[in-house]
């Protein structure tokens, strides 16, 4: 029973990671980037206010390295299945 549940636990990272790169596409289209690192570009250039932004650009910034991690995550797990 133990295997099977470990078994599912790829299923649910990869739904988290659906839902988290949701999320950053919406915080990314919002200031019309392509990475966390060109929000904090357009602040530096005065392009876009500091605030809020620059919080958007911190939460953006741990979403993608959160989707980062789990993808590694994802795959050594079904590599051990």
């Amino acid at each position: 029973m133990a295997a099977l549940k470990s078994e599912w636990v790829p299923v649910i990272l990869t739904k988290e990671i659906i839902e988290q790169k949701m999320e950053l596409k919406k915080i990314l289209l919002k200031y019309g980037v392509k990475d966390p690192e060109e929000i904090e570009e357009k602040i530096e250039r005065g392009e876009l206010p500091e605030h809020p932004t620059y919080e958007d650009f911190l939460s953006a910034l741990a979403l993608k390295n959160n989707i980062d991690e789990m993808k590694k995550l994802v795959g050594k797990l079904i590599e051990e299945i």
